[in-house]
């Protein structure tokens, strides 16, 4: 899939020229297309009249409050064209959508998809399968699965749902049994990227999601494109029956007779929402397109009285190209070169966990980092431990000539092409060099195994940005993925899959422990729910 070839969000420079409140509006406007979004301020306010959407108070105060609020529940829908009727929903058709959609209809559910595009989209490069038999009998890293546990919980600062973490585990042997004979089945090559315990596809994840989405229409599920669910449809006793869509002839109201799956994925293009529940998440840009991902699920659920994971949600925010690069990543993106900010200066200790090399990154403009690296790059590269990244998709070569890196052979000369004020940059790499050879960095402590000098010509920069990959907070549900209301009572026929899902992460920044954590869980718990729902 192509990233973003447009602005999908503002730049930490133009959010600050305008100022957080502008920004926020410039968030809404962008939204202007899409159904209204908000959350009931009470759940008297969220309670509708039997059979009826779940509708904001339409007196003149809620008229008031929602021109404020661009998060405040919307008026019911009633202009309904058509109605349907099936005993499963899903809303969104990624990996957790498309999961749940097959296992729901291999159960023998009569299942209804809405997607809000044209097509199934997900991203990503792995999907965690935790002691799968098949996965361990290829070389797998065999997980305990208690200190895991144990780690997972420390490092997510204690915030994670205890519950819904070990459901995941305790499953996921089956559901990656599972998934190798679908995408068989599919016609899809899945591939075990042992000791990695994951499953990537041939094609990338988008592959994977795809053939269990033919598959499940195949099988009888109804998938309509282009009709973003906008709003739930909640009965007098608070239990949900059904969702209405949007499409190009008016609303459809889609009855669920046993429950409806929200699987619609992040809030990443949605700024209000950042601001609100993410607020670390708003100098970067979104890296992915379509910009589907603008937090509909997770703001329908709130309306019909869900329970919103405690802020702040923790962030992806990971190293890449400017967004609309195209889908490609230039090789060594975690390798922890020298980094420079654009004024030329060194910034961060490179060698921090990846997923928390942002947070140093945000403090400059643009939010970039440069590596900078010599001549004897490969030499150095293959001695530095720990060196993993599935990510790289061609050349070092192939980004100079596409002009996403730089080469030359002088520091200034490299100044120079890659727009670095040259006495800065040759301060910078002298100071480093100095480090190197004193055997300390006393500067910011990075590990001497991760320090190599940089005076062999030619001299490289690769300009990067960080970007939002995901947003991984959402609603809070039980360890069956029913969503639950403010007092953590399951609200009937409502369910959460995928990264509308909270609980599963906490703290600031979502944690490597597992490598395709995020869309192993997407793909267990769909299928799991799927399976589950259609046997009810």
């Amino acid at each position: 899939m192509m990233k973003n070839t447009e602005t999908a969000g503002l730049s930490r420079r133009s959010f600050f020229k305008m100022g957080a409140g502008a920004a926020a509006l410039a968030g809404v406007s962008a939204l202007a297309g899409c159904a209204p979004k908000g959350a009931p301020e009470t759940k008297a306010e969220a309670a509708p009249a039997d059979g009826a959407a779940a509708p904001a108070s339409a007196d003149a105060t809620s008229t008031t409050v929602a021109s404020v609020d661009p998060l405040a529940a919307p008026a019911a829908i009633t202009d309904i064209a058509e109605t349907k009727d099936y005993d499963i929903v899903v809303v969104g058709l990624g990996m957790a959508g498309a999961a749940c959609a097959l296992a729901a209809v291999e159960g023998g559910a009569k299942v209804a998809v809405l997607q809000k595009g044209e097509m199934c989209l997900t991203h990503g490069n792995f999907c965690a399968v935790i002691n799968s038999p098949e996965f361990t009998e290829a070389g797998c890293e065999t997980i305990d699965v208690d200190e895991m546990m144990k780690q997972f919980n420390a490092n997510n600062n204690n915030l994670i749902n205890w519950s819904l973490v070990r459901r995941y585990f305790d499953e996921s042997p089956e559901s990656g049994s599972w998934i190798l004979k679908k995408a068989e089945e599919a016609g899809v090559k899945a591939i075990i990227p042992a000791p990695i315990p994951a499953v990537k596809f041939e094609g990338k994840q988008i592959a994977g999601a795809k053939g269990m989405a033919d598959l499940a229409e195949q099988k009888g599920a109804e998938v309509f494109f282009n009709c973003p669910g906008v709003q739930l449809v909640v009965d007098g006793s608070g239990a949900v029956t059904g969702v209405i869509g949007e499409s190009a002839n008016g609303y459809i109201q889609f009855n669920a007779k046993k429950g409806v799956v929200l699987a619609t994925g992040d809030y990443g293009n949605n700024r209000d929402m950042l601001a609100k529940w993410c607020p670390g998440a708003l100098p970067f840009e979104n890296f992915y397109n379509p910009p589907y991902n603008d937090g509909e699920g997770h703001l329908m659920g709130l309306w019909a009285g869900a329970r919103m994971q405690e802020a702040p949600h923790p962030k992806m925010v990971h190293v890449h190209h400017y967004v609309g690069d195209g889908d490609k990543n230039a090789p060594m993106r975690k390798a922890p070169w020298l980094n420079v900010n654009d004024y030329g200066d060194r910034f961060m200790d490179e060698s921090t966990l990846y997923e928390h090399r942002c947070n140093q990154a945000v403090k400059y403009p643009d939010v970039h980092a440069t590596q900078i690296f010599d001549g004897n790059y490969e030499q150095y590269y293959a001695q530095m431990p720990n060196q993993v990244d599935p990510a790289n998709d061609g050349t070092l070569e192939d980004f100079i000539e596409w002009g996403f890196a730089f080469k030359a052979d002088s520091i200034e000369e490299l100044a120079k092409v890659a727009d670095f004020p040259a006495d800065h940059l040759k301060a910078t790499v002298e100071r480093y060099n100095e480090l190197v050879a004193g055997g300390r960095d006393d500067d910011y402590m990075k590990p001497m195994e991760f320090m190599y000098p940089i005076d062999t010509p030619p001299f490289y920069a690769i300009r990067r940005q960080y970007v939002i990959s995901v947003i991984t907070g959402g609603l809070e549900v039980d360890d069956n993925c029913n969503v639950v209301d403010e007092e953590w009572n399951p609200i009937p026929g409502l369910y959460a899959v995928g990264n509308v899902q909270g609980g599963m992460f906490g703290g600031t920044d979502y944690p490597f422990d597992i490598t395709g954590l995020s869309l192993g869980r997407a793909m267990t718990f769909g299928y799991v729910v799927g399976r589950d729902l259609a046997k009810a």
